[in-house]
């Protein structure tokens, strides 16, 4: 393996993991703060105790930073309402670190801080109780040695919120959001690690969410250092955190010429059953030991990268690692006098260094030449431990050429923008700064374009592209509202055609046709060129063009609302607007006229007379209504006591006979001889034509409204023979 290096000096690797003889080679950490905590075993077991709590078998791991914590000096402050009691370390806590060594089956060792001290660096497990349940969570699997804390008894409640899901198990969170915090202070440092979660994210030992308190336990919180923490929910059953074993490579070597020798140093943490060096194309003095020699091989004239590992009792491997820098290899570098891009018929220096002779690309030798072409330029030099080269590139730009692109012609009013290139800047001869110019005429319009290498300028001519020409006729352009028009226009074009009257209405199309109320009215007629048309638009307005004169709106009343032949005079008012004259006729069989706007008549006997007024003004606009005028004759009524609906067309319908000709309101009810409704009617001018009746007695009973809003009712009986 071959690690380029390009400073002097030791390189050492963070969070390194790779295959290394069949083994993953792990780097070791130390937190920069006072501690960083890892994992919260939030969901303890207690089944295997007899009246044991959940809350004295929870657990956490942390890590200590560079400076040692004393158990006085450890604080926490639990994601529940629950006091801290303190840390202790006595009789019982060594009786139980002592049992609880007693469970591990794999290689890892748990003891307590020395005097109360935990070291720095250390990775340390917290117990909530020395009423714990020795049994209920498994230490069995840990592999490293931990430094083991106990709390004080007398918490019997949860330190940590379980999952807030119910005992369904569901493949996504179910529970209410159920922020918790978690922190752990060292207190003479005035400094503190967090772990803040969310207990519906907490998972069960299926991975997924919610279920019985069995199925949650073991359910886990994990917390990523360094930087800001990442919180992780996980649940790998009921087994206590432990950590791993650890190794550094201590010492620092300085380069190295080629072949030469150097002395390494290196530290294995835990439960260490061998280390040994490796990597590299040299040879290592004691390779199973943490202090060794290393000869560079004939083929590391750069660099050499090597390990340091451990294996533990459990056969996991770690790793450090180390680069070496052979300082006998060249590192040859160029540099100019100037800038590496620059303009025609200007030179740069070039001077090579790192090297003891120098051979270029152009031929030349020596550490120094001037170059005035562009590409890339190199140089080479050897010396024992071979040959280096370095190169450069330059680039030669010529003098800047302007050009401007844009439409050739434009419609005058309208926008159209001209786009200058060929500089880095750009000034318009109106003083517009920018590639682009926004022009709403024809002409000629000028720019100068700048680079570093001069300027240049450029021109562009716009001409003016014809306009169409719209034009017109309309069939008439005055009468009497509503005037109805019909426009066209005269020109062929192949343009859309849109017309505007000023009465807010549009159209389109050449021939178009719009009723205009009262009064006077602008037209325009506006052309646009259709696909691959061009010329511009253009519009044509005729001001006042239609004259639309008011037409009469003929109306009148009549006076009484109800006449009849006891008291047949009728006056008759117009209530007609604008109008200038009026004609009435009276539809009586002497065709009775008048052009007052009122007059009275006096009809000559009952019966419905039509009603006919003319309204007109001087344009000779008209308008006329229509209406009817019924007389009554004085109150009369008349109702057959029997008929025969036989269809001999005698005698065949039954209906009451009443003088009066227009009822406001008519019903006609028969009834059975037991009272039962058998048929109603409502008008007036239709009877009774017995279907579906046997012959019979039968009541009528008549109710009606005359015109003066009289109200008569009338009962009677009828007999059905057929």
């Amino acid at each position: 393996m071959r690690t380029e290096a390009p400073l002097p000096g030791k390189i050492r690797s963070v969070g390194l993991c790779m295959t290394l003889l069949g083994m993953c080679v792990a780097q070791a950490q130390m937190p920069t703060k006072c501690l960083e905590l890892e994992r919260v075993l939030a969901d303890a077991c207690n089944n295997a105790c007899s009246g044991a709590q959940e809350g004295e078998n929870e657990m956490f791991r942390f890590v200590v930073g560079p400076l040692p914590i004393a158990l006085s000096d450890l604080e926490a402050s639990w994601a529940t309402s629950n006091p801290f009691l303190g840390w202790v370390q006595n009789g019982t806590t060594a009786s139980l670190t002592a049992q609880l060594n007693a469970t591990i089956t794999n290689c890892g060792w748990l003891v307590e801080p020395v005097n109360g001290i935990i070291p720095a660096g250390a990775h340390v497990l917290g117990i909530t109780s020395t009423n714990m349940c020795v049994a209920g969570n498994s230490f069995a699997g840990i592999s490293d040695t931990l430094h083991v804390i106990f709390q004080e008894m007398g918490n019997t409640l949860g330190h940590f919120k379980n999952t807030s899901n119910g005992n369904n198990v569901t493949n996504t969170p179910t529970g209410n959001n159920d922020y918790r915090q978690f922190i752990l202070y060292a207190l003479s440092q005035q400094c503190a690690d967090t772990l803040d979660y969310n207990t519906r994210n907490m998972v069960n030992q299926y991975g997924t969410y919610g279920g019985s308190y069995t199925q949650n336990d073991g359910s886990s919180l994990v917390s990523t250092w360094p930087g800001a923490p990442v919180v992780s929910y996980v649940n790998d059953g009921c087994q206590a955190p432990f950590t791993p074993l650890t190794v550094t490579i201590i010492t620092e070597p300085e380069p190295m010429p080629c072949g030469a020798s150097t002395t390494l140093s290196a530290t294995a943490n835990g439960n260490v059953a061998e280390v040994f060096w490796s990597g590299g194309s040299g040879s290592f003095g004691t390779p199973a030991s943490p202090t060794s020699t290393y000869t560079l091989g004939g083929t590391e004239t750069e660099s050499a990268t090597l390990f340091f590992c451990a294996v533990s009792a459990c056969g996991d491997t770690v790793c450090d690692q180390v680069i070496l820098l052979v300082n006998g290899s060249l590192s040859l570098s160029i540099l100019s006098d100037g800038p590496t891009t620059f303009c025609t018929g200007s030179s740069v220096l070039l001077t090579a260094s790192g090297g003891d002779n120098y051979t270029w690309s152009t031929g030349e030798s020596g550490s120094t030449i001037s170059a005035s072409t562009g590409g890339t330029i190199s140089v080479a030099s050897s010396n024992a431990c071979g040959t280096s080269t370095a190169a450069i590139e330059l680039t030669v730009n010529d003098a800047p050429i302007g050009t401007i692109d844009g439409e050739a012609s434009i419609c005058e009013g309208s926008e159209s923008v001209l786009v200058a290139s060929g500089g880095d800047t750009y000034t318009w001869s109106d003083g517009t700064v920018g590639e682009e110019l926004s022009i709403q005429a024809s002409g000629t319009y000028s720019v100068t374009v700048f680079t570093e290498c001069g300027s240049d300028e450029a021109s562009f001519t716009v001409g003016a592209r014809p306009a169409l020409s719209p034009a017109f006729t309309v069939d008439d352009t005055n009468g009497c509202a509503p005037l109805c028009v019909f426009f066209t226009a005269t020109d062929a074009l192949l343009a859309e055609l849109t017309w505007s009257f000023s009465d807010g209405s549009t159209a389109t199309g050449a021939n178009v046709a719009h009723c205009f109320g009262p009064g006077e009215f602008d037209v325009t007629l506006t052309a646009t060129p259709g696909p691959g048309d061009q010329h511009c638009a253009a519009d044509t307005t005729l001001l006042e063009l239609i004259a639309s004169w008011p037409a009469p709106q003929a109306s009148y009343t009549v006076t009484p609302d109800v006449v009849s032949m006891d008291a047949p005079l009728a006056t008759f008012t117009s209530t007609s607007s604008d109008a200038d004259s009026l004609h009435w006729v009276i539809g009586t069989p002497e065709g009775t006229e008048a052009s007052s706007t009122v007059f009275q008549f006096t009809f000559p006997f009952a019966g419905c007379f039509p009603i006919s007024l003319v309204a007109s003004n001087t344009q000779g606009c008209m308008d006329a209504v229509q209406g009817q005028l019924c007389v009554e004759e004085p109150f009369a009524l008349w109702v057959p006591n029997s008929f025969s609906p036989n269809g001999d067309d005698i005698n065949d319908v039954f209906g009451p006979i009443t003088s009066v000709l227009s009822p406001k309101y008519y019903t006609l009810s028969i009834y059975d001889r037991w009272g039962i409704p058998f048929h109603t009617m409502d008008d007036h001018t239709a009877g009774w034509d017995g279907e579906g009746a046997p012959d019979d007695v039968y009541v009528w009973k008549l109710k009606f409204t005359d015109p003066r809003g009289n109200m008569h009712e009338r009962t009677g009986h009828v007999v059905l023979i057929r």
